[in-house]
């Protein structure tokens, strides 16, 4: 089953001084590895503003398989670009269908 255009919802657990949830919409799930997500508001980082961040799972041999069964994935994100291959690791939480 395909993540893409799913709502989702990432809570924050690092950094620890980070306010409020993030949404946004997958764009695309890529083989089960990582999830483009479309953020409904763009997040300043250290190197780039982007509404897009790349979410890959936290911990080895974890899918987001997870996710099509309404429980949580712990994840590392990720600001990126269309244009580049440029990234910005930014946090560390975990991700549900919202």
């Amino acid at each position: 089953m395909s993540l893409q255009g799913q709502t989702v919802r990432i809570i924050v657990s690092e950094p620890w001084d980070w306010e409020g949830n993030l949404f946004g919409t997958i764009l695309s799930d890529r083989g089960g590895q990582k999830l483009l997500v479309e953020l409904t508001k763009p997040i300043t980082g250290k190197k780039l503003t982007s509404k897009l961040i790349e979410l890959t799972p936290r911990y080895e041999k974890t899918t987001f398989r997870p996710l099509t069964q309404n429980y949580s994935v712990t994840v590392g994100g990720a600001l990126v670009t269309k244009d580049t291959d440029e990234f910005d690791y930014i946090i560390i939480g975990s991700v549900t269908i919202d």
